[in-house]
């Protein structure tokens, strides 16, 4: 029994309850069976991906602070910055 317990890193104490549990139950209850079981490491968990901001802030001298959002085209930004650059 101990060596059963080892391999299946089960204390030995556990093992002896559910043979005696079977036994119990077997006398009263013939279809009852013990069924395959195999044991597997847990799988590794990946974090959640970080959510990504639809939206930067650029902060330029003389206090201007632009937000940028996901759908701005980089022309229109491109023009934005450069009439405050001239300010």
């Amino acid at each position: 029994m101990s060596l059963v317990a080892r391999q299946y890193d089960v204390n030995v104490n556990q093992v002896f309850a559910w043979r005696k549990r079977y036994r119990a139950r077997s006398t009263v209850a013939t279809e009852l069976q013990l069924m395959p079981v195999t044991v597997t490491p847990d799988q590794p968990v990946e974090p959640a991906p970080t959510r990504v901001s639809e939206l930067i802030e650029i902060e330029l001298p003389g206090g201007y602070r632009v937000r940028v959002g996901s759908g701005a085209k980089a022309s229109m930004l491109r023009l934005v910055l450069d009439v405050l650059e001239r300010r």
